[in-house]
């Protein structure tokens, strides 16, 4: 059983990844133009500004995007923002089975619920008595038709 991921949820994931990388390439910025002044000291006061804001303003950047990223690939439920367990399980479906799948729903496809018991019986092994002939279990020591002994 496969479920879609709803067009929100892959819009946040793809928004999310596009701020992040945004917030990337303003913080490695940081390090071009940097390298590119090596040795430049004229202005180091309000160069040292505009490093420490692009910096700042990519780390910035990258957690929102990461954390919108997060909401988009496991849904709000599934990445934490909102507390409801059943919830997260059906936010996270499509992830986990993209991931490997989570234990209970492998164990679901499969039609396998391991907190209760099996309740198909065992066959019960029958034995025919050698005088009447009538079937008889395995554990009868005589016959339930014409009592002769089953040993």
């Amino acid at each position: 059983m496969t479920r879609k991921i709803s067009t929100e949820r892959k819009t946040a994931y793809y928004v999310g990844t596009g701020i992040a990388a945004l917030g990337l390439l303003l913080f490695l910025s940081v390090f071009v133009t940097s390298a590119l002044n090596f040795g430049n000291f004229s202005n180091f006061e309000a160069q040292g500004r505009s490093f420490a804001l692009r910096a700042v303003m990519g780390m910035i950047l990258m957690m929102a995007g990461q954390a919108i990223r997060a909401v988009g690939a496991r849904g709000l439920s599934g990445s934490g923002v909102v507390l409801d367990p059943e919830q997260a399980r059906e936010d996270l479906h499509p992830y986990t089975n993209a991931a490997g799948g989570m234990i209970r729903d492998a164990l679901d496809g499969a039609d396998l619920d391991l907190g209760q018991q099996q309740t198909t019986a065992s066959p019960a092994i029958m034995i025919r008595c050698g005088e009447c002939r009538k079937l008889n279990e395995e554990t009868d020591k005589f016959c339930s038709e014409c009592g002769a002994s089953m040993q």
